[in-house]
């Protein structure tokens, strides 16, 4: 009986302290209540999520001892505008729903709003939005539409990048929705609970990803060109090709994927070394990647797309970023323009040569290993300015104009003996200009249609000289001689008329109008010969229309781009699908498919020792086919927590590809038509923890092509094959210092050895190591980063696509010329802004 009284009052005792403990005491004499939950979250290890600027001026007076949490946080907020909700073990305090007026059940109601961020105002494009558990995106301004008969709204955001939103809101109203960077320290915002910036969002859609650029400026050689340094360790992006003017995106040849920049087209500087990407990283906001199976607001491209949306500019206060390293200076003026406008100016220039002499073994010769070498020395000059100007009022109106240019300058010479027997003289040179621009118009009307017209420009004009001669050093008689004079120039020109509505919670409907201009114009010379001359000029309308339809766990987007050709006379329809399946709240099934159509493409020239250069040219239909082309993808993506795995099978096949031939050894010469197809599958291995993040892709792919030229009439390897792929990164966050490293490891590409018979085919894997540090700091009104990275830590020296040229020296001996990939490359960097 002792027992069990000892017992029971052992329990009473443990029970008085639990509840004792869950005890919460406020003692406040018109204090604001954010500082009350700062209070009770220091005093009782509480996490609370609310806004510090709108509950800062509710003034509490108080002193009360509460059973628990949730009857505190009740009373507090009993007579004020305010709700709160437990979500883990975090407490988010919000605005209280207005109540809404006695309304029929079943009629439609509507919320709108845009998505910007708090520190600028800038816009937030492809947030992703749960609203009363259907999902949908914000459209490339930030503004999204829903419609249903529900009476509240409650509302999940999120954005890569920023923290999260959850909030309720009452329908009738268009809201401006401010997040806050999770990269940034702001005291405006609260909240204790550690959030990680990830850096890859994944649609349900298949083949779609978002990634994060904010924290792209650690990676390694980020000074300069994190937008491509990003962008080549995803899975399926070939970051063995160290092109970042031409993304290869799961098989596609040069020229058939797209950059897209503020609505526009890139069509690529050259950009050697991954030490310049074509975009500026000081203007990035968003960047959204569409590697195939894509809807039908995207077309004129069998390959895949990289839409990067710029910065709108500061409309708060007047900003400024400068950064300076080895090779290159960049800056940034952001202002304000009245209240509603902003005005943002960025400048890069190269002022050192971003390449150091290079030994190579130039000679290749069969059964025997050469001695000598060959120095190649280039010059290389880039410039590109960025301007652009944005206006939004309060009654939805808005516009925005872009402009861009750039510049690059490319050049070498040679002027070597070697293996004692030839003399190779060179002079070789590229220049590129790149300019853009873009005006977008539009109005987003209370009801929920949104109208936007958009008027583009683009124009890349090339020329490329090559001037070489082979000498016998033992006789002095000139053994080959070449000239190589081309001109590549296009233009596009486009003006869309687009317009989006929520129909109901099940129906989106969007429809377009887009007329496109285009012309290629391509002059080649071959000693003196002219080879090539061509001046296409076409243009085409295309009507879009798809619908986005939410069925609870499915959603479908079936689409549809009808495109009239009249300087063809031929028309071309484009179907689209996509459907997706949600197992729950972790897994997404999805599976896109389409047919896809490009007008404006690259021709690829091959000579007769088998070098590859690329020039755009417009479809004609006869002697360049219209590209025609096929996608079939789909994506299983699980993500929980701090965990992202991702598996995503393609196959893609496309017709209608060119290649110019000059095989004069064997009698073929001229412009012969081929196909090409491709298939494989990524994986995707994300996890971050306590603060860092590491990330594994892996793309097993195969890429093939057959050409009429083909004397066997099967299909061979295309030039961009690759069979693996390995990407290998992490980022070690110890704020204010942050360690990044990323290793990449490729198969190696097909190099043909023609002086063989039969032909053999080499491959050269892939090895490259990378490595970043770090420093951010803070003083007075300045910000700064200071950091260092270097690229190809071990310098090995890669054999990279497309950049082995051999030079035939005799019938069985030829000189393989090589552009250098990434050296061995330090790069020290400040940054200072405020």
């Amino acid at each position: 009986m002792n027992d069990r009284i000892i017992a029971f009052l052992l329990l009473f005792i443990l029970l008085s302290a639990r509840l004792d403990a869950q005890k919460i005491s406020i003692e406040a004499t018109e204090q604001p209540l954010s500082e009350v939950l700062i209070q009770l979250r220091d005093g009782y290890n509480m996490s609370f999520s609310f806004d510090d600027a709108a509950l800062r001026k509710f003034r509490i007076t108080l002193n009360k001892t509460f059973k628990n949490p949730e009857e505190a946080l009740t009373f507090i907020t009993k007579d004020l505008p305010l709700d709160f909700e437990k979500s883990g073990d975090v407490w988010i305090i919000y605005p209280a729903p207005e109540k809404p007026k006695p309304l029929p059940q079943n009629k439609s109601r509507l919320i709108s709003g845009q998505i910007q961020e708090r520190k600028t105002l800038e816009s937030l494009p492809y947030s992703n939005i749960v609203i009363n558990g259907q999902g949908t995106i914000s459209d490339a301004d930030g503004y999204f539409t829903f419609r249903s008969t529900d009476t509240v709204f409650n509302l999940s955001i999120s954005q890569l990048g920023y923290y999260r939103i959850d909030t309720t809101l009452a329908p009738g109203r268009n809201y401006k929705i401010t997040m806050v960077p999770a990269v940034e320290s702001l005291k405006e915002i609260v909240i204790t609970d550690r959030l990680l910036e990830t850096f890859v969002y994944t649609e349900s859609r298949a083949g779609i990803l978002h990634l994060n650029h904010k924290v792209t400026k650690f990676l390694p050689g980020s000074s300069n060109n994190s937008v491509f340094n990003l962008l080549r360790l995803q899975s399926g992006i070939l970051a063995a090709a160290e092109s970042s003017d031409n993304l290869i995106i799961w098989g596609a040849y040069e020229g058939q994927s797209r950059i897209l920049f503020d609505d526009f087209l890139l069509f690529g500087l050259k950009n050697f070394n991954d030490n310049i990407s074509a975009v500026n990283p000081y203007v990035v906001k968003n960047i959204k990647v569409l590697k195939a199976g894509f809807d039908a607001s995207y077309g004129d491209c069998v390959g895949g797309i990289a839409d990067i949306t710029g910065k709108d500019g500061n409309k708060i206060k007047l900003g400024a970023d400068v950064s300076l390293n080895n090779y290159t200076v960049n800056s940034m003026l952001q202002t304000p323009i009245g209240e509603r406008g902003a005005f943002l100016l960025a400048f890069r220039h190269t002022y050192h040569d971003l390449y150091d002499n290079k030994n190579l073994d130039p000679y290749k010769r069969r059964g025997q290993t050469s001695e000598s070498g060959i120095t190649v020395i280039p010059d290389y000059v880039f410039r590109d300015l960025n301007l652009k100007y944005t206006f939004r009022n309060d009654n939805g109106f808005h516009f925005r104009t872009s402009l861009l240019t750039g510049q690059d300058n490319f050049s070498y010479s040679i002027d070597e003996a070697f293996n004692q027997r030839f003399q190779l003289l060179r002079e070789t040179s590229e220049t590129n200009l790149q300019k853009g621009a873009s005006f977008v118009m539009g109005k987003d009307f209370y009801n929920g249609l949104n109208l936007k017209l958009t008027l583009t420009y683009s124009a890349l004009n090339s020329e490329f000289n090559n001037e070489q001669e082979i000498i016998n050093n033992n006789n002095g008689n000139l053994i080959k001689q070449e000239l190589i004079e081309a001109i590549n120039k296009t233009k596009e020109t486009t003006a869309e008329l687009s317009a989006r509505k929520a129909i109901n919670k099940n129906h989106q409907i969007e429809g377009a109008f887009k007329y496109t201009a285009n012309r290629s114009i391509w002059k080649e010379d071959s000693s003196g010969v002219q080879s090539i001359s061509q001046n296409i000029v076409g243009a085409y309308a295309t009507i879009i229309l798809q619908d986005q339809i939410n069925l609870g766990r499915f959603t479908l987007l079936p689409g549809l781009r009808f495109s009239y050709l009249p300087y063809l006379n031929k028309n071309f329809t484009q179907p689209r699908l996509s459907i997706s399946y949600k197992f729950g709240e972790h897994i997404n099934f999805s599976l896109t498919s389409g047919l896809y159509n490009q007008y404006l493409s690259k021709s690829s020239v091959q000579d007769q020792s088998g070098n590859y250069r690329y020039m755009w040219t417009l479809a004609n239909d006869s002697t360049y086919p219209v590209l025609r082309g096929k996608h079939l993808t789909a994506s299983l993506t699980f993500e929980r927590a701090n965990t992202q795995v991702a598996l995503s099978p393609y196959y893609k096949k496309t017709k209608g590809m060119t290649r110019y031939v000059n095989f004069s050894q064997i009698e073929t010469d001229g412009i012969f038509k081929g196909q090409g197809r491709g298939y494989g599958f990524d994986v995707y291995v994300k996890q971050n923890f306590k603060g860092h993040t590491a990330w594994l892709s892996y793309t097993w792919s195969k890429t093939e092509e057959l050409f009429d030229h083909f004397p066997d009439s099967e299909y061979r390897f295309a030039p961009q094959d690759q069979r693996h792929e390995i990407k290998l990164a992490t980022l070690l966050n110890f704020d204010p210092f942050y360690f990044s490293a990323n290793y990449v490891y490729g198969s190696g590409f097909p190099v043909p050895d023609y002086n063989q018979q039969p032909i053999e085919i080499t491959r050269t894997p892939y090895h490259r190591f990378d490595v970043a540090l770090t420093y951010k700091f803070n003083f007075s009104t300045f910000y700064g980063e200071a950091g260092i990275s270097v690229l190809n830590i071990f310098d090995r020296e890669n054999l990279l696509y497309n950049n082995l040229e051999r030079v035939p020296a005799s019938q069985t001996t030829s000189i393989s010329i090589y552009e250098q990939s990434v050296p061995f490359t330090p790069t020290i960097y400040i940054k200072l802004g405020f």
